[in-house]
């Protein structure tokens, strides 16, 4: 057995256990302390998983200041459910026979992840967020899947598939930040991003003009512009076609002469793939009859009691260089800078009273949001 950390208590679950409340997590019917006696793991405590020891965690242990080292044995298995968040200590390694996780929550591991073999499941819905390097050897098999609208996989290292390449379905948020390697296919390609420098919407004469500009494109077929009164219903309203590959700047323009001057207009930039994968950007707001009035951001919604996701919005043009960050009644803060379209999930916020901050590195706007 490989500890992480030789000063952390080790723990077992006692079984396949389900966890959904902090209360359950501190049951020590749930666990088995490997050093004998009694107990529930703490944070920066080790929890080891085998076939006999299998967890299910929908509980939000990061908000509750729980960090924890994880070891998979033969067998192990680990899903964070939608509610559940973790954040793993030190590195995560899966190397063992039949070892499984399934990520629908919120997973953050401090260092590297290495995928020797068994299963890794990130969908509908589900968080990876690794902050070193992410590695898949060849030796042993499983698959690496990931999938989803609102799923999100980031590496802030490099990224290496030695034994094949992810299975990517529905368009999931994928970040690689570090170099990016594949045995086969073209995941590397498809997933390096249109790197967009400008996104500005204005009022000149009697017309909404889009703009917006390029430092590089990859696999880019084109853009379309889309609009709403409401946030909810969106219309297609132009179609641009981009330069496929590219590393020189380029420039694009759309005018709407069809859109409301008495009200609210919000404006998405979508970018598609030509293999129909698309990227989303952020959602601007025009309102030509309020528009010196209007905050250079707002938020779709302050209560989000039932479930609601926050969309944050700017006025007239995207910010290039912006730090967002929710925090949380106990203090707790969350990095959201790297959440895709400016959409921040529901679950990033905690029970009770939220402050959300967005900066542009020269003004910094709040927002209360209750949950």
């Amino acid at each position: 057995m490989l500890f992480n950390n030789l000063l952390a208590e080790q723990y077992k679950p006692n079984g396949e256990i389900t966890i959904n409340t902090i209360g359950e997590w501190q049951n020590s019917g749930n666990w088995i302390r490997m050093a004998g006696g009694s107990g529930s793991p703490s944070n920066n405590d080790e929890i080891v998983l085998s076939s006999n020891a299998r967890l299910n965690l929908d509980v939000d242990l990061k908000s509750n200041n729980i960090s924890l080292y994880l070891t998979f044995e033969s067998d192990g298995f680990l899903q964070v459910k939608s509610n559940g968040a973790l954040l793993v200590l030190g590195g995560l390694t899966m190397s063992q026979n039949n070892v499984e996780m399934k990520v629908f929550g919120d997973l953050e591991v401090n260092g590297n992840f290495q995928l020797d073999n068994g299963n890794l499941f990130i969908k509908d819905g589900g968080n990876l967020l690794i902050n070193g390097d992410f590695l898949r050897s060849d030796i042993g098999s499983g698959q690496l899947e990931i999938g989803g609208d609102a799923t999100s996989f980031t590496v802030e290292g490099d990224f290496d598939d030695q034994h094949n390449a992810p299975n990517i379905y529905a368009n999931p948020y994928i970040n690689i930040k570090g170099s990016c390697s594949t045995k086969s296919g073209s995941f590397c390609d498809d997933y390096l991003p249109v790197t967009l420098i400008s996104f500005i919407v204005s009022y000149h004469d009697e017309n909404a003009v889009i703009k917006w500009s390029t430092a590089s494109e990859q696999n880019n077929k084109s853009f379309e512009v889309y609009r709403s009164i409401d946030l909810v219903h969106w219309e297609l309203i132009g179609t641009l076609k981009g330069q496929g590959n590219s590393l020189v700047t380029h420039h694009y323009q759309w005018i709407d002469t069809t859109f409301n001057e008495t009200g609210r207009n919000y404006y998405q930039l979508h970018q598609i793939d030509f293999d129909g994968r698309r990227e989303v950007f952020e959602t601007l707001v025009l309102d030509v009859q309020h528009q010196s009035s209007l905050p250079e951001v707002m938020i779709s919604n302050n209560a989000i009691r039932s479930g609601e996701n926050v969309q944050i919005m700017y006025r007239n043009e995207k910010f290039n260089s912006k730090y967002i960050v929710i925090v949380h009644s106990d203090g707790k803060t969350m990095d959201c800078t790297d959440i895709p379209r400016g959409l921040i999930p529901n679950q990033l916020f905690a029970e009770g009273m939220n402050i959300l901050w967005v900066s542009n590195g020269r003004d910094k706007y709040s927002f209360k949001i209750l949950k």
